[in-house]
């Protein structure tokens, strides 16, 4: 049996996603390689500069405490700029609902071009939210682009009552507490899964779910939508207490069919007889949308995949795409952010699989961790090297690199605060030539080393649309002058040599421009556009 504090621990989790928005499979082009590009904007007012949306959970709106808001901020050809951005709760004119105490409204974002207008749409996950009087079934928010940008006019608020969805709200299911979109059956529009990680399945406890809306010349639509679980025909392996199937998502294609597939983390799946080992299934899209037929079950125990299945690792628990090798078919980096390193409690681990005509193969898989040749540092306990994930083409290469976030010395509170470090894709997939170790102290980057959490949140996109993808990184508990946790986003600038600190930006709150203003544990950026967090 897990351990309830365990099953807790976990939903505060996000899902990332290299395949999001307006990418090649969502403009309809079936032989579009599966690369990882910055050319795959998060561009809501489509001016050809990719934006961020940033996830302000803990946001007082008013005198409601912990309502939550997000901030938007729009690129330039100097990269991301306050002025103009946007605040969003859900007190603003247009969005549905009202803000309410601990709805964390802005815990898990996710973009794509739902009614495939050329312009980036906005998800916006309120895990929390009560449902009539169901308390923290949560829910999902839907704002559009348009030229000026997101707008709440002809906003969406989907729950698990929402007609046409499958299910009915329940205490705890955390409805929205995962995100991520692309067009899984090809047809157009970008579709949105949503992961309910602590729905209960009859009377399994905790299993997990996600369900998958259909985007449409209207928008995204609940009619006709999907409900995916550990029991859905044709998906290997079976619900069991407390899987959390759902809590961590992300979309590549592949198997390079044209159909974008969506890889499901059930973080705390038991592997025979392993508690908490952690799986990830992969479910394939189709002209019907995402099936369970052929669909694959990878743990630490699969064949080819390095390491084995061992108490609490984890596996599963963030999940990024990409294509590492550049032969058109995307990857899958998993994190088994718990997995302990020779004596090391927690150092953590990435597995990388990589796809085929077939689909994910275990075969020729890699395994980083930070006693690998080449990567900086070393294993510590409560490292939790792949706390977060983030694939992009970082020195424009044609190869996705991978930046992966590492809580370093966090949870000992010794002052580093947490760090980025990033594998650079080649012709043989991901490798440690050329890997960087990046932090708050890393020359040209604003900030100092603290007890921040950089590295928290991790998204990439081509913010100053230079060919180049940036990779932008939260620092939550950052403490802007006398406001403790208030929150921080360093941006850092992709160059030929690969990411660099000179040039890079800060924004917090108080940057001018940027709505509403730095206060006591806001967390400004504890969630970013594409990324998972937590």
């Amino acid at each position: 049996m897990r351990r309830v504090t365990v099953v807790v621990i976990v939903a505060v989790v996000l899902a990332g996603s290299l395949w999001s928005v307006t990418g090649a499979l969502a403009e309809g082009s079936p032989s579009a390689p599966a690369t990882a590009a910055g050319s795959l904007q998060i561009d809501f007012n489509h001016d050809g500069f990719a934006d961020l949306a940033v996830g302000v959970p803990e946001e007082d709106v008013g005198g409601v405490v912990d309502a939550g808001a997000v901030n938007v901020l729009y690129g330039s050809a100097d990269g991301l700029t306050g002025a103009g951005s946007q605040f969003f709760t859900q007190d603003s004119p247009g969005v549905a609902n009202s803000t309410e105490a601990y709805d964390n409204f802005g815990d898990a974002l996710a973009a794509g071009d739902f009614d495939h207008d050329g312009f980036a749409d906005l998800a916006i996950g309120a895990r929390l939210e009560d449902i009539g009087g169901v308390i923290d079934a949560g829910a999902v928010h839907v704002l559009y682009g348009s030229a000026s940008g997101l707008t709440a006019t002809g906003s969406q608020y989907f729950t698990q009552d929402s007609p046409g969805m499958a299910d009915s709200p329940e205490e705890e299911d955390w409805f929205g507490s995962a995100l991520a979109a692309n067009d899984f059956d090809h047809d157009g529009f970008a579709d949105l899964a949503i992961g309910v990680n602590l729905e209960d399945l009859g009377s399994i406890a905790v299993a997990g779910a996600v369900h998958v809306l259909s985007g449409s010349s209207s928008g995204l639509l609940a009619t006709g939508s999907q409900l995916l679980t550990q029991d859905t025909p044709g998906v290997p392996s079976s619900a069991e207490f407390g899987d959390n199937f759902g809590a961590a998502l992300t979309t590549g294609d592949f198997n390079h069919d044209g159909f974008a597939d969506l890889a499901v983390g059930a973080v705390f799946e038991d592997v025979g007889g392993i508690e908490n080992a952690g799986a990830v299934h992969v479910l394939y899209g189709s002209a019907a949308g995402l099936t369970g037929t052929g669909s694959r079950y990878f743990t630490q125990d699969t064949p080819g995949v390095a390491n084995s299945a061992e108490r609490e690792d984890a596996f599963g628990y963030t999940l990024a795409a990409g294509d590492s090798d550049h032969d058109g078919f995307a990857d899958l980096a998993v994190a088994a952010f718990q997995e302990d390193i020779g004596g090391v409690e927690e150092a953590g681990a990435v597995h990388v699989l990589y796809g085929s005509a077939t689909g994910l193969t275990a075969t020729g898989s890699q395994y980083f961790t930070q006693n690998t040749p080449g990567v900086a540092d070393s294993p510590e306990q409560f490292d939790h090297f792949g706390w977060a994930l983030a694939a992009g083409d970082f020195d424009h290469d044609g190869f996705a690199d991978l930046a992966v976030g590492v809580q370093e010395d966090f949870e000992l509170i010794l002052g580093a605060g947490g760090m980025v470090q990033v594998l650079y894709g080649s012709a043989v997939g991901l490798t440690t030539n050329g890997s960087q170790r990046l932090t708050q102290d890393t020359p040209g980057v604003p900030g100092s080393v603290g007890s921040d959490g950089f590295g928290n949140a991790l998204t990439t996109a081509d913010f100053d649309h230079d060919g180049f993808a940036d990779l932008a990184v939260s620092a939550p508990y950052e403490s802007i002058g006398g406001s403790v946790n208030a929150g921080a986003v360093n941006v850092l600038d992709g160059s030929a040599s690969g990411l660099t600190g000179t040039g890079s930006q800060l924004f917090t709150q108080d940057t001018p421009g940027v709505g509403s203003s730095v206060e006591f544990k806001d967390f400004f950026g504890w969630a970013l556009v594409g990324s998972r967090t937590r």
